[in-house]
């Protein structure tokens, strides 16, 4: 398996958007249970999203996207939201492709990509269940810490929610 990592381009809206589905898809499957009972509306949080794409493009932000043999496999976006903390927004791996360091290369770039915009600390938020996630981001230095006021989730995801952060 050949993996590379690229920085989101237009032409492939559809591959993000069908990936970001799949993010949010997993989201929702796990919220609408207890303690949230929330119901994700997919097409309004896909719509905001590629309505706001711009807070994720340089210099405010970048994507990136992981391919294996031009297909697309994983993505994480980063941005800034002060002028010296970045947030990570969206990490996701295709199921079938987890396992395999993808997650690894896609950290390292939004990693790396925060410490370019002269970032000296990454905040991320994360739903509970994703404990796979959560010790990535502990193998790569990010520690638990309370939620930070740029977090745009509803309120009623804020139970249990993981918020971590990471000092460059």
């Amino acid at each position: 398996m050949k993996i590379g990592v690229i920085t989101y381009k237009d032409e492939l809206r559809q591959d993000l958007k069908s990936m970001l589905r799949d993010y949010l898809n997993l989201v929702a499957e796990e919220v609408k249970h207890d303690p949230w009972r929330f119901e994700v509306n997919i097409a309004e949080a896909l719509d905001f999203t590629f309505q706001n794409l711009s807070d994720f493009t340089p210099p405010k932000g970048k994507i990136f996207i992981a391919q294996n043999s031009n297909q697309t496999v994983g993505t994480a976006s980063i941005k800034k939201i002060r002028p010296d903390i970045a947030e990570i927004k969206r990490m996701y791996v295709k199921p079938e492709y987890q396992g395999n360091g993808i997650g690894n290369l896609l950290l390292e770039n939004v990693i790396e990509e925060a410490k370019r915009m002269d970032a000296r600390e990454i905040f991320l938020d994360s739903p509970p269940p994703f404990k796979p996630a959560h010790q990535l981001y502990e193998k790569y230095g990010f520690k638990i810490f309370q939620e930070y006021p740029e977090v745009a989730i509803p309120a009623e995801l804020k139970i249990d929610w993981v918020y971590m952060k990471k000092i460059l």
